[in-house]
């Protein structure tokens, strides 16, 4: 049976025949990797904040990977290295992450969106990790990186996410220069680089719902990625 896959994404400007111009953009491997399954990606940008966002039509829900988050949102001022903020898809995706959970949809949060599921629940984020301390690895690898596998991880047994892949260390690539501090509310630990970067959490109350800090879909062809994205269109 087909599934609807929500996609939430951000904004970029596009040379367009109108000029350069705001457009939603979102890597197409998210879209191929939910039609290898038979379902359907609906691709949500960043809505007015005046809308009620409803996931409830949605068998599953990506917030992926972006812009930096707003400080505000976990209750601190903006640092200098805190870059790219959007507050319409801050309030787009903390809704649609509110709407996810009232109505359990199965939700996959990478990367900004892993960072989000935090703050959703109330955690905090270090806005810098080489400020913070995190100068071991090098987590921010992007361009020609996106696609290399970085550094270890270590996954937890006792976790959705050693239940997806089953495998107790992996390698993954690395796009970000912020992380979680203070983990948020019905959240555990699912995983850690070997830094002490926390690189994957999951709720435990009855929202299905795992957040991780790499990006699976720039991996396609990395049997780890697959097996995340087996479970999600499952």
């Amino acid at each position: 049976m087909n599934k609807l896959i929500g996609i939430s994404t951000g904004i970029k400007d596009v040379q367009m025949a109108p000029g350069n111009i705001p457009c939603v953009v979102i890597n197409n491997d998210f879209i191929n990797l939910c039609n290898k399954f038979g379902n359907t990606a609906i691709v949500i940008g960043p809505q007015n904040d005046n809308l009620e966002i409803d996931a409830s039509k949605f068998d599953a829900l990506i917030i992926s990977g972006g812009g930096d988050i707003n400080p505000e949102r976990y209750n601190q001022k903006i640092d200098s290295k805190t870059i790219r903020i959007s507050d319409n898809r801050d309030f787009t995706e903390l809704n649609l992450l509110k709407s996810a959970e009232e109505n359990n949809v199965k939700t996959l949060a990478i990367c900004r969106g892993h960072q989000l599921l935090n703050v959703y629940k109330n955690g905090t984020l270090y806005q810098d990790l080489n400020d913070s301390g995190f100068k071991e690895i090098e987590h921010d690898k992007p361009f020609e990186d996106a696609r290399s596998h970085i550094h270890d991880i270590e996954v937890y047994e006792e976790s959705k996410l050693f239940e997806i892949i089953k495998e107790k260390n992996i390698m993954v690539n690395s796009i970000h220069h912020q992380g979680i501090d203070k983990l948020g509310e019905d959240l555990k630990i699912t995983a850690k680089s070997n830094d002490g970067v926390i690189e994957g959490i999951e709720t435990t109350n009855e929202w299905n719902a795992i957040g991780i800090q790499w990006h699976p879909e720039n991996m396609v062809k990395d049997k780890y990625s697959n097996l995340i994205f087996d479970w999600l269109n499952s």
